[in-house]
C-alpha cells in the first residue's frame, strides 16, 4: 500500500511541475536584443513571428530582427537573425536552446552558423542545397536552419516585400532510413518470430555501428522527455528519428518484452563487447535491490529538473553523446570511463544502476503488462456456476 502512495505521489509531482512549467514559461525577446545590436533603438512590428526594427542612433541605417524557433534531437532551438536593409542576413544567433548539448556543441564548433552570413534573406537556405550539415549532428544542423528560414522568409516578405520560394518538405529516406528499418525488422523477426536469441549478440554489435557510430541516434532520457513536452522534430526530413526513438519504444510496448534495451540500444551493445574483455563461466550482474531501485529515482529526479526548466538537457547524464560524438566535458569523459570500467566486471552496470530509459521501458511494460492482464479478465468468458439464470 505504501509504495502504490509513493508512486501516485511521485506521478503527481512531475505532472503538477510540468503544468506550472508551462503556465510560467515566458516568452521575451527584448532580452535578447540589446546583447546582439548594442546602441540601437528597437520598434516591435510583428508579433508571430516576433519581428523588431532595429533603427541605429545615427539614423543612418536600420535592421531588423526576427527569431524563428524549430526542433532539433532534444529540444527546440531559437534563432536570431539578422537582416540588413537590403535583404542580406547579417547575423545568426542562437538565443535559446533545449537542444542536446553534445550536438549543439558539435555545430558550433563547425561555425555552421557561419554559412548563413552574406545569403538573402529569401534564399532556400536548405540543407545539401546552399548550406551543408555537420557530420553526426544532422537533425541540430536542419533545425538551426529550418529556425533561420521561418524568421528569415516571414521578414522578407513583411518588411521588404520580397517573394519567397514556395517550398515543400521532401520525405527524407535513404540509406540511414533504410538500415534503421532493417534493423528493427531483424530484431522483431528474430527476437519474437523466429526465436533465435543466440543472434542478439548480433544485432546488439551492428546497432553500435549503424546507430551509434554512425547515425549517432538512439532512446535517451532527452528523447523520452521531448515526447512528454512536445518536443518533436518535423516528420518529413527526420523519418530515422521516428523509427529509432518512436518504434522503438512502440517495439517494446506492443511487444510486452524489452527488445530495444537487449538487443538494439548501441551503449548496451558496447557493454556487451567490455563484459567479453573478462572471461566468466557465468556473468556477474547487480543483485542489491537499492542499486536496481537508483534508475528510477534517477529517472524521476531527472524528468522533475527537465518539466521544471522545460530543457531536456538539464537533467539528462547519459554518457552516449560522449561515447559516439567523441565530445564532452571532463566530467562526461570521467563519467564515461568508470561505467566501462565497472562494465568489464558486472555486466551491464549501466543498465542496471543508472540507465533512465531501461527504468522507463520497464515501468512502460507494467502498465502494459498490467492493463493486459485486466482486459483479457474483462474479456473471459464467465464459468458455468457463475451464469445468471434467465427467469
Amino acid at each position: 500500500m505504501l509504495k502504490r502512495v509513493m508512486v501516485v505521489v511521485a506521478v503527481v509531482m512531475l505532472m503538477g511541475v510540468l503544468v506550472y512549467a508551462n503556465l510560467a514559461a515566458e516568452k521575451n525577446e527584448l532580452i535578447y536584443l540589446k546583447q546582439i545590436l548594442p546602441q540601437t533603438n528597437f520598434e516591435k512590428t510583428s508579433d508571430s513571428p516576433p519581428i523588431f526594427k532595429a533603427v541605429q542612433r545615427n539614423g543612418n541605417s536600420y535592421f531588423f530582427v526576427v527569431f524563428g524557433e524549430a526542433n532539433g534531437y532534444g529540444g527546440p532551438i531559437k534563432m536570431a537573425t539578422v537582416i540588413n536593409q537590403l535583404g542580406e542576413i547579417q547575423q545568426v544567433v542562437v538565443v535559446e536552446n533545449r537542444e542536446t548539448p553534445s550536438f549543439l556543441n558539435k555545430v558550433l564548433k563547425a561555425n555552421y552558423l557561419d554559412q548563413f552570413k552574406g545569403r538573402e534573406a529569401n534564399a532556400p537556405l536548405e540543407l545539401g542545397a546552399d548550406i551543408d550539415s555537420v557530420t553526426g549532428a544532422t537533425v541540430s544542423t536542419r533545425a538551426i536552419a529550418d529556425a533561420v528560414r521561418q524568421g528569415s522568409y516571414e521578414a522578407a516578405v513583411r518588411q521588404l516585400g520580397l517573394n519567397v520560394p514556395q517550398r515543400t518538405e521532401s520525405w527524407q529516406f535513404g540509406l540511414a532510413e533504410a538500415l534503421a528499418v532493417l534493423l528493427y525488422l531483424a530484431v522483431l523477426m528474430l527476437g519474437l518470430v523466429w526465436k533465435k536469441p543466440q543472434t542478439r549478440l548480433l544485432t546488439s554489435l551492428v546497432s553500435v555501428v549503424v546507430l551509434g557510430f554512425w547515425l549517432k541516434i538512439q532512446i535517451s532520457l532527452s528523447s523520452v522527455s521531448g515526447l512528454f513536452l512536445g518536443y518533436w522534430p518535423a516528420v518529413r526530413p527526420n523519418i530515422v528519428w521516428y523509427v529509432i526513438v518512436i518504434g522503438g519504444l512502440g517495439m517494446v510496448v506492443f511487444s510486452g518484452r524489452n527488445l530495444y534495451c537487449y538487443w538494439l540500444c548501441p551503449f548496451g551493445g558496447v557493454q556487451e563487447l567490455t563484459s567479453m574483455l573478462k572471461s566468466e563461466p557465468q556473468r556477474r550482474r547487480v543483485a542489491n535491490p537499492i542499486l536496481k531501485l537508483l534508475p528510477k529515482v534517477l529517472l524521476w529526479f531527472g524528468l522533475l529538473l527537465i518539466f521544471f526548466f522545460r530543457n531536456p538537457a538539464v537533467g539528462s547524464y547519459e554518457p552516449f553523446g560522449t561515447l559516439f560524438g567523441l565530445s564532452g566535458t571532463i566530467l562526461n569523459w570521467l563519467l564515461l570511463l568508470v561505467i566501462i570500467v565497472a562494465s568489464i566486471f558486472i555486466y551491464r552496470f549501466w543498465c542496471d544502476c543508472l540507465c533512465p530509459v531501461g527504468a522507463f521501458l520497464e515501468i512502460c511494460l507494467n502498465i502494459r503488462r498490467r492493463l493486459g492482464k485486466a482486459f483479457r479478465h474483462l474479456a473471459k468468458p464467465a464459468s458455468p456456476d457463475q451464469t445468471p439464470v434467465k427467469q
